[in-house]
């Protein structure tokens, strides 16, 4: 059986647990749990930079013991530019075969759909979440309608269930119902249950940052 390394964060193993769900034993899975290095996204200084560095090499070593063939990078640290996600990448693929980071995926996604304007659901509060919609804007992507579930904790956003998503979205049917794209941006937060649930309430398409992974593996059986 091909075997996937997944990195999940210091706080919370909702990627890992969402990866579980929608492969459903088509990998093995070997994950490996990065240390907390910052608490803005990014490293701040020469020491976090390093830090994070080792960890990741760390993680790579650890996968290359263990066969892996695709490294799953399922945290959002250090990815919200493209000189940042270039960097892991560039780290990780002394290790394996492949290496997939959720913001790529979505981003391909999206503009192989010739799409350029989205809504987007993000788990953080306003002022956390604008540095996602820049993100997009960078790819000329324009976010028309953006909301959120108010939180910046780890621990919190995987502890929300399927339920409050889904009324989100009946909440907002007016807003969202002519989008043709909704990401769902976090991948602390479970989806892999709710996932086609949630595209039938929008009557769109639907990413999260857990489902494109798992979309992405399974056409790679």
């Amino acid at each position: 059986m091909i075997r996937i390394g997944v990195i999940v964060p210091a706080d919370n193993d909702t990627v890992l647990e969402d990866l579980k769900i929608g492969l459903n034993n088509k990998y093995e899975i070997i994950d490996y749990r990065m240390e907390e290095t910052g608490t803005n996204g990014y490293p701040e200084n020469c020491y976090e930079e390093n830090k994070f560095i080792d960890d990741l090499n760390n993680a790579g070593n650890y996968f290359k013991r263990n066969n892996v063939k695709y490294i799953v990078y399922g945290r959002g640290y250090g990815t919200y530019n493209d000189m940042g996600r270039e960097s892991i990448k560039a780290i990780l693929k002394k290790y394996a075969e492949g290496v997939l980071l959720p913001t790529d995926l979505i981003m391909h996604r999206i503009i192989d759909s010739n799409v350029n304007t989205i809504s987007i659901v993000l788990p953080y509060t306003r002022e956390r979440g604008i540095t996602d919609i820049k993100m997009f804007d960078e790819k000329n992507i324009k976010v028309e309608h953006d909301f959120y579930l108010n939180t910046d904790d780890g621990k919190i956003i995987s502890g929300i269930d399927g339920d409050r998503l889904c009324n989100l979205f009946k909440e907002n049917s007016d807003l969202i119902k002519n989008s043709k794209i909704i990401v769902i941006q976090c991948t602390a937060l479970h989806t892999a249950d709710i996932i086609e649930k949630l595209k039938l309430l929008a009557g769109t398409e639907v990413l999260s940052s857990n489902s494109v992974i798992i979309d992405y593996l399974s056409q790679k059986i």
